[in-house]
This record gives structure tokens, C-alpha cells and sequence, in this order.
């Protein structure tokens, strides 16, 4: 048994979540780190496309896991923009460039925060236990 499924209650079949990261190869990365612990996972290189997708989805994701700079808006409006839809959507806010000042005067605030670069037992750490929060809630 691996340190994370000790550790964090076992995944619902089906659970979905969102990552968004306009850099393809992070992404791509990203979403299969994710996959590996057992999550299906939707990639978008932009924000709006991925807010079209949540709006649309028959069941909204339980997490998000967003980049701060992500083209067409930023990770903090993207959060803001489907939490007013899903407010039980638990999100992550992942940046290499987002100051921290920058990120504290913003009104909205992600459920956690990684600094790129991450190891990827953080990142599969965090929306582990983001998504058994977010699981428990409903």
C-alpha cells in the first residue's frame, strides 16, 4: 500500500478533475500524475474553455487545479468564475510566476497553493485530500 492511499480515503469511481496550464508538456505532466492516483482528469490549455466544459458537464469536477498565468484569463478569476456555479468545487492554485502579494491582495482564494516547481507526491498529496474534502461534503 502506497504512503498516499494510507494516508487519504480511496478515490470515487468517476471522480473528475479539472486541470488548466497553457504550458502543453506541464500539463500534459500534470494530468497524468493525477491519473496515476486514480482520478480521471480533463485538460485545458485556457480557462474559458475549461469554465464552458464545467458549466456543461452532466457532474461538475471535484477539483481544480489551475495555473495563475493561463492565457485568456487568470487561475484566481477561473476559480472565482465556477466556484459562483459549484461552490463546493475544491480548487488548486498552481504558479512558477504569481507573486505572493499579488495573490494575497486578490479577493478570491484557492483551497491550497503549489509553487512550481512541485514534486509530484505534493501535488497528488494535495488533490488527494482536496477531493476526499470536496467527496465529504456532498
Amino acid at each position: 500500500m502506497s504512503a498516499i492511499s494510507a494516508s487519504t480515503p480511496p478515490v470515487r469511481k468517476g471522480a473528475v478533475v479539472f486541470i488548466v496550464d497553457d504550458n502543453e508538456l506541464l500539463g500534459e505532466i500534470t494530468c497524468q500524475l493525477i491519473a496515476s492516483a486514480g482520478f480521471e482528469t480533463s485538460l485545458f490549455h485556457q480557462g474559458l474553455p475549461a469554465l464552458a466544459a464545467a458549466h456543461a458537464a452532466a457532474s461538475p469536477p471535484v477539483v481544480l487545479v489551475t495555473d495563475f498565468d493561463i492565457g485568456d484569463i487568470n487561475g484566481l478569476d477561473l476559480i472565482n468564475q465556477i466556484r459562483a456555479r459549484f461552490p463546493l468545487l475544491k480548487t488548486l492554485l498552481v504558479s512558477g510566476t504569481a507573486k505572493p502579494e499579488t495573490l494575497a491582495r486578490h479577493p478570491v482564494k484557492p483551497d491550497h497553493f503549489l509553487s512550481k516547481p512541485f514534486r509530484a507526491d505534493a501535488l497528488i498529496g494535495v488533490v488527494s485530500r482536496l477531493a476526499a474534502e470536496a467527496q465529504a461534503a456532498v
